[in-house]
């Protein structure tokens, strides 16, 4: 059995769950399609983390991430 260490790839971030939900709770979804909810959330998770993160080179590679995915739909 192998065990995984799923924190060790964790980035650093200043940001606490409380905050999190806070940030997660204030996207409006009534003007998005049902079919586009899911990625709506997603992108506002994306935002959140990139304004959060500790480290710029990862905040960088986000918000690239986030421009692409907003580019293909």
């Amino acid at each position: 059995m192998k065990i995984t260490n799923k924190q060790k790839d964790a980035k650093p971030s200043n940001i606490t769950l409380q905050d999190l939900g806070k940030a997660m709770s204030q996207i409006d979804l009534s003007n998005v399609p049902p079919n586009k909810i899911q990625n709506a959330v997603f992108d506002q998770f994306m935002r959140v983390m990139q304004d959060t993160v500790q480290c710029g080179k990862t905040a960088y590679e986000i918000k690239q991430s986030r421009r692409l995915r907003n580019r293909l739909g």
